[in-house]
């Protein structure tokens, strides 16, 4: 399966191959699949899901925007998970559990992140809450790339001895 999507993917990549290395183009294909399918989720939750403005969830009520995001991250986060652990970082040296919980210490801010850029984009200059979520997931995903590469699925370099 992996080689597969590793085949398609790769298909892809020759006209951009003098602009970007293969191995950050896979990251932005499987990362913008992510994006996609969570923008996807995010407004099917927001326009069908969620019928009123405000959500009852246990002991307290979130706006629906909110909500929405809130079953986006539990669509989008095991998926994104497995295809950084699977498809993209396959060299890394860390143990599965040490990404997990690196990843998921990620998806911690990136959850605060969404939650306060995105009340700031829609309840405080108005825009559009699916438009709100599109730049939001633009500034996020950039901060996860720079996180993930460096951190929750780094490889030690390999320098001169001696």
């Amino acid at each position: 399966m992996r080689k597969a999507i590793l085949a398609f993917i790769d298909f892809f990549h020759p006209p951009f191959k003098k602009y970007i290395s293969l191995h950050n183009f896979r990251y932005l294909t499987t990362g913008g699949t992510s994006f996609v399918l969570g923008l996807a989720v995010y407004y099917l939750a927001f326009n069908y899901l969620f019928k009123t403005e405000e959500v009852d969830v246990l002991f307290f009520t979130v706006k629906k925007g909110i909500a929405s995001y809130a079953v986006d991250f539990a669509v989008v986060i095991p998926f994104s998970f497995l295809i950084n652990r699977y498809i993209v970082f396959t060299h890394s040296e860390n143990r599965g559990r040490v990404q997990l919980f690196r990843f998921m210490n990620l998806q911690f801010i990136n959850i605060l992140l969404n939650v306060f850029l995105y009340k700031f984009f829609a309840d405080v200059l108005l825009v559009y809450p699916t438009i709100a979520r599109l730049v939001v997931g633009f500034l996020v995903a950039g901060f996860s790339y720079i996180y993930q590469h460096y951190f929750t699925f780094s490889v030690k370099k390999l320098g001169k001895k001696g």
